[in-house]
């Protein structure tokens, strides 16, 4: 059912429209592109039924809004619209054309960093070097993973030579959730202590600023963020410690993430927690760690559906497969041994279908790996 803050929307939205067939004046019409443009992008988060419809018809917008506000005679509002086209993109790649998009982002943001320069308008600057960021990050997700995050880290850095600690706190920390965001991303190909250490400093700079208390929203998602990392890293180094740093963390986060009020957090930091216990019981009760990383993983799947989320979804079988694989090296090996390689199965077949060679390879190096055990 459409809200009221939709429906006043798509009002305001049908106004403009009304107001484009009697408007002949080239800039009047921009104007109102870009109006009709940000009441889109605006709609895609208030009504999610059409996030990709409404995402798609706020970057048209843009577009026509741009026939007047070119580079040579309207810079500065050239800029913001490539800026706000680049969040569109960025938006739309997370359920559409991932990779197609996060280069679109990429190439928008880039176009505001003509006129956008950190001397002339250093808030600009700061906040299109952050969207740049994100872009890039993203992209790693699907491709080149260890150059598209030393890429979004640069960005991030760029953008804290304004946002200081001392004069803007909140964008100061958010910018460090997004530089650990980088740094942990790399960690899967490159350096992966090195890294994680990276980004749990970065974390931990932004829970000074970020409390359960204040902001609990930020705060759960950064718990969130922590707890993965400390998983990540407990595949390396101190297994015991850093598994159980990371089930404190995702457990901090659940104080704020719920299912029925989060649903996309409450999955993702399940998927973190069941990847923590399963690293747990590699050294500690795996059966008792076991069971509990299985009941993680099948809570994060009620979300993170094949049909509705894939991408988590092929996330979610990897690290089952390799619950199911640690459980086999103790006991029922033949049945577990068949569930770990069910669950992998399914992860490589999403990865196929979404293109995704990197991510495949991954799980087909898992599988390879099952074998040795399970034969």
């Amino acid at each position: 059912m459409m809200t009221k803050k939709a429906r006043l929307i798509k009002k305001t939205i049908e106004a403009y429209h009304r107001a484009l067939e009697s408007e002949e004046d080239l800039i009047e019409r921009s104007r109102l592109y870009l109006k009709i443009a940000n009441g889109y992008y605006e709609l895609a988060f208030v009504d999610h039924t059409e996030i990709t419809s409404n995402l798609e018809k706020s970057i048209q917008a843009y577009g026509e809004a741009l026939k007047a506000y070119t580079l040579e005679e309207f810079p500065y509002e050239y800029a913001l619209i490539k800026n706000n086209i680049g969040n569109a993109y960025m938006n739309l790649a997370e359920v559409k054309n991932k990779s197609e998009n996060s280069n679109k982002a990429i190439q928008s943001c880039q176009e505001a960093l003509k006129v956008y320069t950190l001397e002339e308008f250093p808030i600009d600057y700061a906040m299109t070097q952050i969207n740049l960021g994100n872009a890039y990050k993203t992209l790693a997700e699907v491709e080149d993973k260890a150059e598209n995050c030393k890429k979004a880290i640069r960005s991030y850095q760029e953008s804290l030579k304004f946002y200081t600690l001392e004069e803007f706190p909140m964008e100061y920390a958010l910018t460090k959730n997004n530089l650990g965001n980088a740094f942990w991303t790399m960690a899967e190909v490159e350096d992966k202590a090195e890294n994680c250490k990276k980004a749990i400093r970065s974390y931990q700079e932004s829970l000074k600023f970020y409390t359960l208390e204040e902001l609990p929203i930020i705060y759960g998602l950064i718990q969130n963020n922590l707890g993965g990392t400390y998983g990540t890293l407990a595949e390396v180094e101190d297994k015991a410690e850093n598994s159980k740093k990371a089930i404190k963390s995702c457990q901090e986060a659940l104080k704020v993430y719920t299912l029925d009020g989060f649903p996309m957090d409450y999955a993702m930091t399940q998927k973190n927690l069941g990847t923590a216990y399963r690293i747990l019981a590699e050294v500690e009760e795996r059966a008792k760690n076991c069971g509990k990383a299985m009941e993680a993983c099948k809570k994060a799947l009620r979300v993170h559906t094949l049909e509705g989320f894939p991408m988590d979804y092929a996330e979610v079988q990897t690290t089952l497969g390799s619950v199911y694989k640690t459980l086999a090296e103790a006991e029922n090996r033949s049945e577990n041994c068949r569930k770990s390689e069910k669950a992998f199965r399914e992860a490589v077949q999403v990865w196929k279908k979404l293109d995704s060679p990197q991510n495949r390879k991954i799980v087909e190096e898992k599988l390879s790996e099952l074998k040795s055990i399970c034969n």
